[in-house]
């Protein structure tokens, strides 16, 4: 029986097993840790066997090798401070730097690929000599000038052989000399050592690849008069102009059969693509970083710049239409690169024409491969605007600028102009506004339609610049900002256009326009005008100040002999306007003596006033010539008022508003509203029933008659609507009366006193049959019954009319198509008029709610409020009578208890009560019973405020109202009357004890 010999234990030492562990730690504080413990353990000042280092040695290159966690990163770091420490100190003598040599050897022979193993076993090796190779660099071991050079020749030939194996490894090899590169210093021997570099990598046949232009432009840059190898590059300078077609090539890494081939072979192409920028592109930029714009040696002026090569080396290679979407995805990111590092002065030539396609089309559609890509790119452009806004002229340069055919905005559908506008600094606005006014008069092009389109784009882009300038603070005198200076040239350009005509451009006055601009582009641009107006009331201070500045230059350009008037002012109309002109002179030079802080808003609302009314004229609005009569008028009357404090004289102001509120112009809406704010405290009773008429007018033709005192077959468009004026679209009405504009959906209050759709319905269907049942009688047909018409064709087949009679029946026919033809054009009349009508009501009403909430204290506003009942009680429209319920709550709220109207008479009041209750009794709304509660309650607080005796003939006229309510057929909503007063009493009453 054999006896199992015992195992002697073997000299293992655990705490080294340890430390190769947790060197593949993927923890990085674990792994620095271990790297710590080892070079301890073989520290310079232990004396370690030769043989224990080489095991040591070892098995770190076996750890580069390995795949798994985090082995290969930590391996490579100790291995690397383990050379450092051990062969890296100056004391190392010749023998001992022998010893580097044959540790090369043993990491060429420890990482060969031997046998027959798998793919990932090969790379796995591969990658081990790669950070093996590193290690010896990063340890500083191979350059000390006092030893020979040989290890470092064996690390170059290692390198450069897996480089060309693996071409997939090869920017990796590429990226760990020009490493090597940086760290030298310039001196003797480094130049020796870096010109062996490139000759082994010119040797390798890897000269013309990126990696080889990054080397040579590092060598060349660092270390001045090294020897490099001829005819690779002319002049040897890759940079070079001439080589500028050869250089894009190589940055775009040409896939093998694509690209041209070298007489001396091809270099293998890598086998896949990296989604990251390759690092010759960060090389070459600070190269061309450094060159001058304008040459001033020989030098620079044979280097490329740097537009040439974005031009030639990106735009028409990785942007060009065949080029692919991973070149087109590095394009893109060399872009956001450039953009967010580049200086100033590249920025603008970033723009090339295939990027800018390449732009809007993967912007047009979030379906794009590059979209997101695309995205990215708008957003880095934004980020540094935001902490650079000067870098806003070179993107408006490159995506806005006037050479363009197309809005980029409108092809790439998204906001980006737009957003640059809001973005830019106004220097950088100042900068690029007068060339695209210049543009705007004299686009290019000679083909008048080809000049519209490109008109229309640039104007459309001048006013979105206006609009993102109405947030902006503008100083009020007459210093010339940079905000002042935008608004006059882009005005200036729009006045030139659309007010005037050229013949023969003058050669002395070159930025007239040309070609002719047409009626149309004319009308689109005092659109324009009016549309940039109605933003500037409101939102800028002293909005006088730029409708002045508009009706000046139209004034001062009529004695421009070069332009041609499209308008003409002789006869009556020139002496009115003279007579205008000569009243807004002096208002506006009694403006501008003010000083800003006592700015009287009396004449500010008049030279607006007066401006717009010109302006209107200018248009060629024929009610705007004798407006600047009763303007005149109305305007000495005031100014004879206000010196001895009299209200009277606002009646005719009143009127003029209420002129131009009729007619549906947002500029129109915001002037009344402005000029009416101001003129509140000065309204009289007159000047409000004028308004308050308004609302009892019908909404129908003869309502709109009596408005507009014109005949029933007129236009009312005629009337209402200014020339060429920001129109705003009237609010429609369905068959039904009810609006079908989106704002009804908010206001569904008293919508149960309107008829219903059957109605609607049955009308169109009477109508329908009776026209049916003419043309059956002429054609002598019964009317919806298909058998007896085919009976009565087979009696009458054989009878034929002769010609007299076929004439006679074609005459019978026309008349009743013409007919229908009228009853349709009255009904679309009559829709017009209720629009034109409904429309005007609103308007009133927001008038009258300025009025309430800037003299609700005033006794004269109580007078709105029966009036306001009636119109929601008689309206057929939701949005007036929404409008007015809104108004009656408003005016509630307004009048708190120490806000009450201060003076008043007491019977007026308890008759507006009386008024209000009669009112109610009306069968109306749950609406008009919830208002006209409001209304009742209201009144009683101004009786009760004055004197707590005047409840008594409150509870008085709502106890007569009780009782006529039982007696009433119609009680809905009157409860919740009655249920509103006794809890309001209750509340009363119990605070009054």
């Amino acid at each position: 029986m054999s006896i199992k010999r015992r195992r002697e234990p073997s000299s293992i030492d655990t705490g080294l097993i340890e430390i190769y562990e947790d060197l593949a730690n993927e923890n990085e504080e674990i792994r620095i840790k271990a790297a710590s413990a080892l070079l301890s353990k073989f520290s310079t000042e232990k004396d370690n066997p030769k043989e224990e280092l080489l095991r040591v040695f070892q098995r770190l290159i076996r750890g580069l090798c390995s795949g798994r966690k985090a082995a290969r990163i930590g391996f490579s770091v100790a291995l690397t401070e383990l050379l450092s420490q051990r062969w890296g100190q100056s004391h190392v003598n010749g023998a001992e730097y022998e010893q580097i040599s044959d540790l090369i050897g043993d990491l060429v022979n420890q990482t060969e690929v031997t046998g027959k193993i798998s793919g990932q076993e090969e790379r796995d090796h591969y990658f081990g000599r790669l950070f093996g190779a590193e290690a010896f660099i990063k340890s500083g071991v191979l350059f000390k000038p006092d030893l020979d050079a040989g290890a470092w020749v064996k690390i170059l030939d290692l390198i450069c052989v897996v480089a060309t194996k693996k071409p997939w490894l090869r920017e990796e090899c590429g990226w760990i000399l020009y490493s090597a590169c940086q760290t030298l210093k310039d001196g003797n021997w480094s130049r020796n050592l870096v010109g062996a570099l490139i000759e082994k990598w010119c040797q390798a046949g890897l000269a013309k690849t990126p990696e080889g232009v990054a080397i040579w432009l590092k060598a060349r840059e660092d270390f001045a008069g090294i020897d490099l190898p001829s005819n690779v590059w002319h002049d040897g300078n890759p940079l070079h102009r001439k080589e500028t077609s050869k250089l894009a090539n190589i940055l775009k890494e040409t896939p093998v059969g694509e690209g041209p081939k070298e007489s001396d072979g091809e270099v293998a192409q890598k086998g896949s693509w990296s989604s990251k920028l390759h690092f010759v592109w960060t090389v070459i930029f600070s190269k061309l970083a450094n060159v001058e714009p304008a040459p001033s040696n020989v030098e620079t002026s044979k280097t490329i710049s740097f537009g040439q090569f974005w031009q030639e080396a990106v735009d028409d290679q990785l942007f060009a239409q065949t080029a692919s979407e991973e070149r087109k995805y590095w394009g893109l990111l060399l872009f956001q690169q450039l953009w967010s590092n580049a200086p100033a002065m590249w920025l603008e030539e970033l723009f090339t024409r295939n990027f800018r396609r390449c732009l809007v089309n993967q912007l047009a559609s979030s379906d794009r491969y590059l979209n997101r890509a695309a995205e990215k790119s708008v957003k880095t452009m934004f980020r540094r605007i935001e902490l650079e806004p000067s870098a806003a002229h070179a993107a408006l340069n490159g995506l806005a600028c006037p050479e363009l055919t197309v809005s980029f905005d409108q092809a790439s559908q998204t906001k980006t102009v737009d957003r640059l506008y809001v973005l830019a600094d106004d220097r950088s606005l100042r900068r690029f506004v007068p060339g695209l006014c210049r543009k705007l008069l004299q686009p290019g092009v000679q083909d008048g339609k080809a000049a519209t389109v490109k008109r229309r784009m640039i104007a459309d882009q001048l006013i979105v610049l206006l609009k993102s300038r109405q947030n902006m603070v503008i100083p009020e005198d007459k210093s010339t900002s940079d905000v002042d200076f935008i608004i006059d040239a882009v005005l200036g350009a729009f006045v030139t256009c659309s007010y005037f005509s050229v013949g023969a451009v003058p050669s002395n006055r070159p930025h007239l326009p040309d070609p002719p601009i047409s009626t149309k582009t004319q009308g689109m641009l005092r659109t324009g005008i009016s549309s940039w107006l109605s933003l500037v009331i409101g939102s800028f201070p002293y909005p006088a100040r730029y409708a002045h500045g508009i009706v000046h230059k139209i004034h001062t350009g009529q004695s421009d002999t070069a332009l041609q008037p499209t308008i003409d002012l002789n006869g009556r109309t020139g002496e009115q306007m003279a007579a205008a002109w000569q009243v807004l002179r002096s208002v506006h030079r009694k403006v501008e003596a003010q000083s800003i802080s006592d700015k009287d808003g009396f004449l500010e609302a008049f030279e607006l006033l007066y401006s717009l009314t010109i302006l209107q004229v200018y248009n060629g609005d024929a009610d705007a010539v004798s407006m600047l009569d009763e303007l005149t008028s109305c305007y000495d009357t005031l100014i004879k008022h206000r010196e001895t404090g009299d209200q009277r004289g606002t009646e005719g102001l009143v009127e003029i508003l209420l002129g131009l509120a009729a007619k549906p112009s947002k500029l129109f809406r915001r002037l009344v509203q402005q000029v009416f704010t101001t003129f509140t405290s000065d309204i009289n009773h007159n000047g409000l029933q004028s308004m308050l008429e308004v609302l009892e007018s019908k909404e129908n033709i003869a309502g709109q008659s009596e408005l507009f005192e014109e005949d029933r077959g007129s236009d009312a468009s005629d009337v209402i609507s200014g020339v060429e004026s920001d129109v705003e679209e009237l609010d429609t009405v369905n068959a039904d009366g009810a609006d079908s504009s989106p704002e009804s959906d908010d206001d569904t209050e008293g919508s149960d006193a309107f008829p219903n759709e059957d109605g609607a319905k049955k009308g169109q269907d009477e109508e329908l049959a009776a026209f049916n049942k003419k043309l059956a009688e002429a054609l002598k047909t019964s009317p919806g019954n298909a058998a007896v018409d085919a009976a009565s064709d087979e009696e009458t087949s054989d009878e034929d009319m002769d010609d007299e009679q076929m004439e006679a029946l074609d005459e019978h026919i026309v008349t009743i198509f013409k007919e229908k033809e009228k009853a349709a054009s009255k009904k679309s009349q009559q829709k017009h008029a209720k629009e034109t009508i409904v429309n005007f009501k609103r308007r009133v009403l927001e008038l009258l709610e300025i009025y309430v909430k800037q003299q609700h204290y005033n006794p004269l506003a109580l007078s709105i409020l029966v009036p306001l009942l009636k119109v929601i009680r008689t309206t057929r429209s939701t949005l007036v009578s929404g409008k007015a319920c809104a108004l009656v709550q408003v005016f509630n709220k307004k009048c708190k208890r120490k806000e009450l109207p201060d003076t008043y008479a007491k019977p007026e009041v308890v008759q507006l009560l009386k008024e209000v209750h009669a009112e109610v009794m009306q069968e109306g709304s749950n609406a008009h019973a919830s208002a006209c509660s409001k209304a009742s309650l209201l009144l009683v607080k101004v009786l009760v405020a004055h004197s707590s005796d005047n409840i008594q003939e409150a509870k008085e006229v709502y106890s007569n109202t009780e009782a006529a309510i039982a007696k009433s057929k119609h009680q809905a909503g009157m409860k919740s009357f009655l249920d509103d007063w006794l809890m309001w009493l209750r509340d009363y009453e119990r605070i009054s004890r």
